[in-house]
């Protein structure tokens, strides 16, 4: 343990998310309306969380500029300053159909999710551009370690041994999973390659139209740059996050890992992505 986490379970966790939390979580009552989205940290969690309100306003822009995005999401495993009751309580209390959201690793998430059978979207993105972000994370995040250097969290990352868990376990759990038909897996690069296609894919996926017409107007309103700029989806007045170090939208590229990654460090995590996704047909593209 140290002043910022602890391990449960071999997974490393913040001080703030106790283990009543976790215990009570497993057991949340999931609803087969339900639609989660679940993605390992800095994955495009965002991104897909505002593509899913939009469409779940019908994608009209007025009634999506009434919504606060922590008011519609409800993620599982926040904790943040000024909460009077754990996420979990007030999830449980939201009309159908919910918004859930959880960063958790399979072994701590609810137990229905997987005989409730919800709408799941995971979004998976490449780890070494994860890495880079994830580093940026943890500069300008309150409540998790800050690192050092790069080098120092380069070797968290590939040790698994971060709030979260691995990458690996993570992303092949769920990639296992793609054929169920309760799943959706999306890819962070498809979604910055053709980002109406996707948005078309979870719109049909989850049964939340794209009214006629409205596509476009959809995919400007989802874009990355149009989100790093919006207040409401930007999480500039987050007390948790310290702008002035990083903001929380940094730069979203494919391939910017290739400013951080020595060429030592780069070869030892092809040597371990190797390892680790053998046999498994998972791949991603990396620039």
């Amino acid at each position: 343990m140290t002043k910022y986490d602890r391990i449960v379970d071999g997974i490393r966790y913040p001080l703030a998310i106790k283990d009543e939390i976790l215990e009570a979580v497993k057991t949340f009552e999931v609803r087969e309306d339900d639609v989660w989205l679940i993605t390992y940290r800095k994955s495009g969690t965002t991104w897909a969380q505002e593509i899913l309100i939009f469409l779940s306003c019908g994608c009209d822009l007025a009634k999506r500029d009434k919504i606060d995005i922590t008011e519609r999401i409800s993620f599982l495993d926040l904790l943040k300053p000024g909460m009077t009751e754990f996420a979990h309580v007030t999830a449980a209390k939201k009309p159908s159909p919910r918004i859930m959201e959880t960063h958790m690793q399979s072994r701590h998430m609810p137990r229905e999710i997987i005989t409730k059978k919800p709408k799941i979207v995971y979004v998976a993105r490449n780890p070494k551009d994860i890495a880079v972000s994830f580093y940026y994370f943890h500069k300008s995040n309150k409540l998790i370690k800050t690192f050092e250097t790069w080098d120092e969290y380069f070797q968290a990352f590939y040790d698994g041994d971060l709030v979260g868990g691995s990458w690996f376990d993570m992303n092949l759990y769920w990639w296992n999973r793609r054929n169920d038909d309760n799943v959706l897996f999306l890819k962070y690069e498809d979604m910055k390659e053709d980002l109406g296609s996707v948005i078309v894919k979870i719109s049909e996926f989850i049964g939340w139209p794209v009214p006629e017409g409205k596509l476009e107007e959809v995919v400007q309103h989802c874009s990355f740059g149009n989100m790093k700029n919006n207040p409401k989806i930007n999480y500039t007045e987050s007390k948790m996050i310290d702008i002035s170090i990083s903001p929380f939208m940094r730069k979203g590229l494919v391939g910017d890992w290739k400013n951080y990654f020595t060429v030592s460090q780069n070869e030892a995590f092809d040597k371990l992505y190797e390892e680790k996704m053998k046999g498994s047909g998972l791949t991603f593209r990396f620039e």
